[in-house]
């Protein structure tokens, strides 16, 4: 398996190789930049996993390195040496899956960097099926009548509703339209019982 790759983007030279070498001696591929415009370089180059950047840099702000690596789909935490909440807001709203204050070292940056990693991850895997949920309700009538009837029974979001429907459809080994299709006709045939019970019901 190949090592996971980080990008350490920080002008403070000293902080950047302390920590690319702790980084290193537990198995991380680390590469390094001291600005902004260098960091857009490698991350087009490398692809990173995950991307640790200095927010207060000379230049390219870590802010702004970050909101281009928000746009690549490249993960990131930030370090500061400040801990001020506007600077923490700001942080998050770019899309900051970490936030470290400086002074620190590895022991304290690997279970951010595991965390990030693992959120990443989550974020990663429900993009895949919003995606896949878009493309199945506009490729199949079936779908999304069977997401819409599952949806009103059991108040379930949209993706939710999806996400079971999937599940189902694999742990039955069927097409997702065939599953699609039982679904609509057990609801008819529930709608018909419950009108004939209603019906006697009056009667």
């Amino acid at each position: 398996m190949n090592p996971c790759k980080i990008l350490l983007v920080d002008d403070e030279r000293f902080v950047l190789s302390m920590l690319a070498q702790g980084l290193r001696n537990v198995g991380y591929q680390v590469f390094e930049a001291t600005s902004g415009q260098a960091a857009m370089i490698f991350a087009e180059d490398v692809k990173p996993a995950i991307a640790v950047v200095d927010i207060r840099m000379p230049g390219m702000s870590g802010i702004e390195v970050g909101r281009w690596f928000r746009k690549q789909e490249v993960p990131f935490l930030f370090l500061s040496a400040y801990d001020d909440s506007e600077t923490v807001k700001v942080a998050i709203e770019e899309g900051a899956l970490g936030y470290l204050v400086k002074p620190i070292d590895v022991p304290q940056l690997l279970p951010a960097i595991h965390t990030a990693r693992e959120r990443a991850e989550e974020i990663k895997k429900l993009k895949e099926t919003e995606a896949q949920l878009s493309m199945a309700l506009r490729g199949s009538r079936e779908i999304s009548i069977a997401v819409g009837l599952l949806m009103e029974r059991y108040r379930l979001t949209e993706r939710e509703a999806f996400e079971g429907l999937r599940t189902h459809a694999r742990a039955q080994r069927c097409k997702l339209n065939h599953l699609a299709r039982n679904i609509i006709n057990a609801g008819e045939q529930l709608n018909c019982i419950s009108v004939k019970v209603r019906g006697g019901e009056r009667s």
